[in-house]
């Protein structure tokens, strides 16, 4: 009884997500949508700063990111979180074609493809299908 009493009123999450994308208006509507799903968002501009977080604490449950990033580019971002041995889905969000996409280095399984430019509601179905 206790415990449940220290339950009411907080939120359940849904578990961490990595939201990369360096348009800071994109990133600010990805991460308020994906708060409003139920997940707690660490939202970045780059793909370093995002991984130096989940370099930090590894327990993500979806890397949703941009292919196009200063720096590194999503596909790397998401071959790099692979190769720390993290199998979270991954969401690449690109207005690349797949062909280039693949060239790059391909999506890593779990993960989808997903073209801009991305509807709210295609967002949450996409999201919600990759975690179910």
């Amino acid at each position: 009884m206790i415990t449940f009493l220290r339950h009411i009123g907080e939120r359940l999450s849904r578990g961490c997500v990595i939201f990369v994308e360096d348009e800071e208006t994109l990133r600010k509507l990805g991460e308020t949508i994906l708060t409003r799903m139920g997940f707690d968002v660490s939202a970045h501009g780059d793909a370093e700063s995002a991984l130096e977080r989940i370099e930090q604490d590894q327990n993500i449950v979806l890397l949703a990111t941009d292919m196009s990033l200063p720096g590194m580019n999503g596909v790397n971002l998401a071959h790099k979180v692979r190769q720390l041995g993290i199998n979270a889905p991954v969401l690449l969000m690109s207005g690349h074609d797949e062909d280039e996409i693949n060239e790059a280095g391909g999506v890593p399984e779990p993960g989808l493809i997903l073209q801009k430019p991305i509807g709210l509601a295609e967002l949450r179905t996409v999201v919600d299908s990759l975690l179910s």
